[in-house]
């Protein structure tokens, strides 16, 4: 039985190991050999399991990403029952998407996991890292992009696809660099506070999305 459920927890330790090294150095900076090494086996042994660094990959950020878009298309859908019309109102949206990453739901005998790292994850320029992230988030974010027009008829849809991107880039910043945050304001405020993060960037940004257009 002991044996057994060692043989069951492999998958898991080969997923936490290249998670950190995912995060640490990128898609293309981390290789099988070193994700082997870490998680005590042969590159043989882990290829039983994964035949590829990038299934290796794929495997994380579903792991990560996977309840991110999931969550946030449960938000979606509870918000479009509760308004008319499917028109939810801006500050609902932004706050389901920022609140989904920000302040994961921690599930029953789940990991937490590490955001920042997520976030590291999320930003990593190779392309085969940006080919697999679009097949996550891809989804959930034309969902969005969409409800967001619906809230902001007002705003060409050319222009509001730029404000969504800036979105992306302030709440990644926001896992990011909690340093900085720290830093600009001689301590004043607590970068680990993700509760407060929320509550400040969601104005933030809802101004920033519904901004007059020229």
């Amino acid at each position: 039985m002991a044996a057994s459920k060692r043989r069951v927890d492999v998958p898991g330790r080969i997923l936490d190991v290249a998670e950190d090294l995912f995060g640490r150095s990128g898609y293309g900076g981390t290789t099988t050999r070193a994700i082997a090494s870490r998680a005590r086996m042969n590159v043989g042994q882990l290829h039983y399991y994964f035949d590829s660094k990038r299934a290796i990959f794929e495997a994380v950020v579903q792991r990560i990403g996977g309840e991110v878009t999931e969550r946030r298309r449960r938000l979606l859908r509870e918000a479009e029952a509760r308004y008319p019309r499917r028109v939810v109102p801006l500050e609902v949206l932004v706050d389901a998407l920022v609140r989904s990453i920000l302040l994961p739901e921690p599930t029953a005998g789940s990991r937490r996991k590490p955001m920042r790292l997520h976030a590291r994850l999320f930003t990593d320029p190779d392309e085969t890292a940006s080919a697999v992230r679009a097949g996550i988030y891809d989804e959930t974010n034309a969902l969005y992009v969409a409800a967001v027009r619906r809230a902001l008829p007002g705003v060409p849809a050319r222009t509001l696809y730029w404000r969504y991107y800036f979105m992306m880039g302030a709440y990644v910043w926001t896992l990011l660099q909690p340093g900085r945050l720290e830093a600009i304001s001689q301590g004043r405020c607590d970068p680990a506070d993700m509760e407060q993060a929320v509550r400040e960037i969601v104005p933030f940004l809802c101004a920033g999305l519904a901004a007059p257009t020229s």
